[in-house]
């Protein structure tokens, strides 16, 4: 409306890269619809998969919808500056919140494209692995992923249970899923005589893929996280030090720092952007 849409910006500046990011994307019958994460989640499906058999539609616990949106745009940017390298012309981006929802869907497309049923909740189970769920300890809950037939074998021999890795009803991953109701039942009947740490060292020592359910507060104890720089700390002038995320994405040759600086103030680098900007048109102007 103000005048910089693609098309005349890209007239005007034909190397200029314009990315947009919106609810439905600039074509299609929902194009003008205004959308938040949650419209996203419901109208994208991820909804009708998050949750426990039987209960309710549940947002997933994270803005998947915006962040995903976000990461696609991200991508799709490096695509277009990539582009331009080798053919001097910029490029529109156009990323929809709910095409980008879609798109990481994962194996849910393909199940129901292949069987013609929609994917309901499973709660924390895979729909095609088992065991590859979250099973009760005697004082909580931990997660194993067993992903292939040699991991299940290891798991049983680990806990002691031979005669699941010998039981017929288990013998394939086809057949745990179609009996992992009663396989779960099985394990968590062992699971179930000794604390979640025991278990979880167990595995670690035998080489079984698993680990803990972490709340949000223990992210902040995590040796791994801190090794990795993955918590990090601004020192605000007025709200004092901030904790927050780092930066997932470690690159050789830049520098990934324990903190970071703060968000400058409303009109903070003015000054400095301007005279950049100034040196920039006269040196243009001296050549």
């Amino acid at each position: 409306k103000p005048g910089y849409g693609w098309n005349k910006l890209h007239n005007r500046f034909p190397r200029l890269i314009y990315a947009a990011t919106s609810g439905f994307g600039h074509t299609g019958p929902l194009s003008g619809r205004p959308a938040y994460d949650l419209i996203v989640q419901a109208m994208g499906g991820l909804m009708s998969l998050t949750g426990h058999p039987g209960g309710p539609p549940v947002r997933a616990g994270t803005s998947l919808g915006d962040i995903a949106a976000g990461l696609f745009t991200a991508i799709g940017i490096n695509g277009a500056l990539y582009h331009r390298q080798s053919s001097g012309r910029g490029m529109m981006v156009d990323v929809s919140m709910l095409d980008s929802q879609v798109a990481i869907l994962e194996n849910a497309i393909a199940r129901f494209a292949a069987t013609g049923i929609s994917p309901a909740p499973l709660g924390a189970r895979h729909p095609s692995i088992a065991p590859f769920d979250a099973f009760a300890a005697k004082d909580g809950v931990f997660v194993v992923a067993t992903g292939n037939d040699a991991l299940f074998f290891l798991l049983c021999k680990t806990i002691g249970r031979a005669d699941l890795a010998s039981d017929a009803l288990f013998s394939t991953n086809e057949l745990r899923c179609e009996h992992q109701g009663k396989l779960k039942d099985e394990l968590e009947k062992t699971f179930r005589d000794e604390p979640t740490a025991h278990w979880l060292a167990v595995f670690e020592n035998a080489g079984v893929p698993s680990g803990p359910i972490n709340s949000i507060g223990r992210l902040f104890d995590l040796p791994q996280l801190s090794a990795r720089n993955m918590i990090v700390t601004a020192e605000d002038p007025v709200a004092g030090p901030l904790k927050m995320a780092g930066n997932p994405i470690k690159i050789s040759g830049f520098p990934d720092a324990p903190d970071r600086p703060p968000a400058p103030a409303l009109d903070g680098d003015r000054e400095k952007i301007l005279g950049k900007h100034e040196e920039r048109c006269l040196s243009k102007g001296k050549n």
